[in-house]
């Protein structure tokens, strides 16, 4: 239920966030074009339908668009590279078979992390960027914007979705859908959320003096890439944490 929840409030969030950052994106002569196209198609046929098939092709082509821009796909193949070496990093610094990578790398939970910063951190990002620079003057109000309202209720319920049902599926021999692949998912998320409330107070604490030197000093297009290089630095510092934590525990 909570999983269900946290993902139709991710599809509202995105959702908005695309329908706004289309002003951005699309050039304004595409407006009139739209006009055109509903005046003239069809020996010039008016009505709700003509305007609503319209207003759905150019609503298509607008997607197709955005998504193949050179810039947004240079963004997903950064977020992706970044966040393997990332999570590399990471489990060389946790494993208890040291190298680079370890002996006992983990190669689906990076595909995992790849797949998750190619399609958030360097696609997603790349208008939510954009949406938060084109429609906020002040760089505080992004950053707040950002840091607490869509980190908490878009990142984090995108990771908690993506991560744990990818590895899960993956790891599974069934595939996806198995009953292997569910109760491992389930363990998974279970893992990750209980880590959430001190996950996110670390996070403040690293990405908002970072992030106000992104949105105050950083060009817009280079954006994504400046946050999927820290990244790779808050990847390696949130494991050497956890690590240090679990030692602890077991010590005492």
């Amino acid at each position: 239920m909570m999983q269900q929840t946290m993902i139709r409030l991710l599809v509202a969030l995105l959702a908005t966030i695309l329908h706004s950052s289309s002003a951005f994106v699309v050039p304004s002569s595409c407006s009139s074009l739209a006009h055109n196209t509903v005046l003239y198609s069809r020996g010039c046929v008016r009505g709700s339908a003509a305007q609503s098939s319209t207003s759905l092709c150019m609503s298509a082509d607008t997607v197709i668009e955005q998504l193949t821009d050179p810039a947004f796909l240079e963004n997903v193949a950064t977020g992706g590279a970044l966040a393997f070496a990332g999570d590399v990093i990471a489990q060389s610094l946790t494993s208890e078979e040291p190298g680079f990578p370890p002996r006992d790398w983990d190669k689906i939970r990076t595909a995992a992390f790849v797949a998750f910063g190619g399609l958030y951190t360097g696609g997603a990002q790349h208008f939510i960027f954009g949406f938060l620079n084109a429609s906020f003057d002040d760089a505080v109000k992004r950053l707040l914007l950002n840091q607490f309202v869509l980190i908490p209720l878009c990142y984090y319920p995108t990771f908690l979705f993506m991560v744990p049902t990818l590895r899960a599926g993956w790891e599974a021999e069934g595939g996806f859908g198995s009953e292997e692949a569910k109760a491992r998912q389930e363990e998974l998320f279970a893992e990750v959320f209980g880590k959430i409330p001190s996950t996110l107070l670390r996070n403040w604490c690293f990405w908002l003096p970072v992030q106000f030197v992104q949105f105050n000093f950083v060009p817009v297009d280079l954006q994504v890439t400046y946050c999927a290089a820290f990244g790779v630095i808050w990847n390696a510092i949130l494991s050497w944490s956890t690590s240090e934590a679990t030692a602890s525990q077991k010590s005492a």
